[in-house]
């Protein structure tokens, strides 16, 4: 294993200290889901995913990135206390208990439950995690991530059949002229912003991605290898024993190859029947130089 800095902070959830969280990271339809079920279901871990504390100190972070700058003390706390919440193994909560739907007696409701005390190392697999990267790393000074890198013209096709992907894109939801640059979008530089407003949709969601694929990069340099591991999506699929060992050493978790499988959801190569000429010529456009860059052209 290696050698991880010192951590800063202490946080202790079901009577477990927090030590070296995982947090996975990613582009949307990037693969995230498919680690993090491998991540939860090897033995000790609990890996989250979509809490709304969580998902709301997220979004803070990540269409406000000023407030990671301006107040890395506070946001490193928002994001702790977040997670000491979501990481809390209640009757209700538990992954392994009967759930929401169950008659729990109300003074149980909220006490750690009987599968609290198998949890010795925990994680997070929410959406747009990656976004606030930077954040969770000042706020988890020992953490470990785990990103991972996905052809952009098939995440384009996913997240042009997603709903929630698309509803970003609705003017309600964009306040740009809040936050320039602004990386949730994709957003660097003037030229950008005009593109974004009259754009296709294609054309945006390439921003979108464009934006992660750059973020990622930035993220290696910032954090390293040490506790930074990236993976490429067309490597795990087909390659799933090989990212298991990787996923083992670099985590400690007993990841099994198995998990890793295909989830029966579109493939590699996939963009070719599901994007138009015209889609692809917006997404070539945007997004050709990081399609090169990391070999999918």
């Amino acid at each position: 294993m290696h050698t991880i800095m010192k951590q800063s902070y202490i946080l202790v959830v079901n009577g477990t200290k927090v030590q070296r969280p995982v947090f996975v990271l990613g582009a949307p339809h990037s693969g995230v889901p498919v680690l993090a079920r491998a991540l939860a279901r090897a033995p000790g871990f609990h890996v989250g995913a979509g809490s709304s504390g969580v998902l709301n100190a997220v979004y803070a972070v990540a269409r406000r990135p000023s407030l990671a700058l301006e107040k890395v003390s506070g946001t490193a706390s928002l994001l702790r206390e977040a997670y000491a919440e979501a990481w809390q193994l209640t009757p209700l909560t538990c992954p392994r208990c009967p759930g929401p739907g169950a008659r729990v007696p109300a003074n149980a409701a909220a006490e750690p439950c009987e599968h609290s005390g198998d949890a010795h190392r925990y994680g997070d697999a929410s959406p747009d995690l990656l976004y606030c990267a930077s954040a969770l790393h000042a706020a988890f000074p020992d953490a470990l991530f785990v990103q991972i890198i996905r052809d952009g013209r098939d995440v384009i096709a996913d997240m042009m059949e997603d709903e929630r992907s698309l509803a970003w894109l609705k003017p309600s939801f964009m306040k740009l002229e809040h936050e320039f640059p602004n990386h949730f979008f994709g957003l660097e530089e003037e030229p950008d912003l005009e593109r974004f407003t009259e754009g296709s949709t294609a054309a945006k969601c390439a921003m979108r991605w464009r934006g992660a694929v750059r973020m990622s990069a930035r993220l290696r340099q910032e954090i390293g290898p040490e506790q930074l591991l990236t993976l490429r999506y067309e490597d795990v699929h087909g390659g799933e024993v090989a990212t298991a060992e990787r996923l083992r050493e670099f985590t400690g978790a007993r990841v099994s190859a198995s998990e890793l499988l295909s989830d029966g959801s579109w493939g590699v190569g996939s963009w070719k029947e599901r994007l138009s000429r015209r889609d692809h010529g917006d997404v070539h456009e945007v997004a050709r130089n990081e399609l090169a860059r990391l070999g999918y052209l």
